[in-house]
């Protein structure tokens, strides 16, 4: 028996939706639509004489070649936008034959980003999968700011607005970016000091006031703990913005050793990445924390193989879910799925070729990762959606 994961159904537990582009991609628009920078002048126009955009890297060297063979064109950018262009023009039947090209079969969508969110039922259109959302905390606390006069309105309204979030069928956990503001260094509820930074923060949305950010990242965890539903937390690298140096998912381990979240169910997206080892080995010793695969997965391309083998060097296989942390247009889904997939297959194979299982415990493994972990994790929501 040969691994084969193309068939697959494929659930990605953590990416965003994207807009329709109304008019054609230059090619430099196209490379600036793939890529994670959110800065200006990354990419610039090549010489004649040049093979490669400057700016491109590895993963987008993939994207071009993989989509190249799917359009059965030329692999250079310029073929492949071409191309992609004639496509997109009936965007919704584009998008939908990529999903089904690798049997991409449900998205969770956080829609913190972009912003102003986009309508679900539009992009549920264009996708023709079934979506769920994960609520991100940080907006509405930017909302509530300006709308609460002081400290005890401003937690009141947010507790609320969190429940009422959670009681929906559709939304399946709440997601913090916390790494984006003040880091992961979370300390315990200290309601006298965020108070005290409540002003701050609402003179300027973007201030640190960690003590603030603090308890309301407890609030969260208190309130999916009494919802049973899931709370995600970025970790690892982002854009520009992410504060790298306090984003490693190891400094989150205080807070979820607390006795009072010993039933809560966390998710660490992007699986810490590139501290991926810490994440695993978080997944390994608490019962109720799981982790994604996902920005890493397909953005650090030919890479995903050797990530892979090193989360499970500690992960328990049913605590690691697909992801991909696609964002603006439907190819990141896609090359996620077909990249994911094919790294994967190779990684399996070689544990049968050493002895490690038989291939069928293989099969079974990529199935777990690439939707049925997401099936077991969150079985309650998917229950009420039926």
């Amino acid at each position: 028996m040969n691994i084969s994961l193309t068939d697959v159904k494929t659930i990605d537990v953590h990416c965003h939706p994207y807009l329709e582009n109304p008019s054609p991609f230059s090619e430099i628009e196209f490379l600036e639509h793939l890529s994670l920078s959110v800065l200006p002048n990354m990419f610039q126009e090549k010489e004649q004489s040049e093979k490669i955009y400057p700016g491109m890297n590895m993963y987008m060297q993939i994207t071009i070649q993989k989509l190249a063979k799917y359009f059965s064109c030329e692999p250079t950018v310029e073929a492949v936008v071409k191309k992609r262009n004639e496509l997109a023009k009936k965007f919704p039947e584009y998008t939908k034959n990529l999903f089904e090209d690798v049997q991409l079969k449900g998205l969770l969508l956080d829609f913190g980003y972009p912003q102003p969110p986009i309508s679900k039922n539009k992009y549920n259109e264009i996708t023709g999968v079934p979506s769920w959302e994960v609520y991100r905390i940080e907006p509405l606390m930017d909302n509530l700011r300006e709308s609460s006069s002081n400290f005890t309105d401003f937690i009141d309204k947010y507790r609320e607005e969190l429940n009422t979030q959670l009681s929906k069928s559709s939304v399946f956990g709440l997601k913090s970016i916390i790494a984006y503001r003040s880091g992961l260094d979370i300390g315990k509820m200290d309601k006298d000091k965020a108070s005290i930074q409540y002003k701050e923060f609402q003179e300027n949305k973007r201030s640190t006031v960690k003590e603030l950010r603090d308890y309301c990242i407890h609030v969260a965890m208190e309130e999916c703990t009494k919802a049973d539903k899931v709370l995600h937390i970025h970790t690892g690298v982002g854009d520009g913005e992410v504060i790298l140096s306090k984003a490693s998912p190891s400094m989150l381990v205080d807070m979820l050793r607390e006795e009072k979240y010993k039933n809560t169910k966390v998710h660490l997206v992007h699986g810490g990445y590139p501290w991926m080892e810490e994440a695993a080995f978080l997944t390994s010793i608490l019962p109720n924390v799981y982790m994604d695969i996902s920005l890493q997965n397909p953005f650090i391309g030919h890479g995903v193989k050797r990530i892979i083998s090193q989360v499970f060097e500690f992960a328990p296989f049913n605590k690691v879910m697909y992801g991909s942390d696609a964002f603006t247009v439907p190819e990141m889904n896609w090359l996620g799925v077909l990249l994911f997939k094919e790294c994967f297959e190779e990684v399996l194979e070689s544990w049968v070729q050493k002895d490690y299982m038989d291939a069928e415990t293989a099969q079974y493994i990529g199935e777990m990762v690439l939707y049925r972990n997401f099936e077991s994790v969150y079985k309650k929501d998917l229950e009420l959606q039926r």
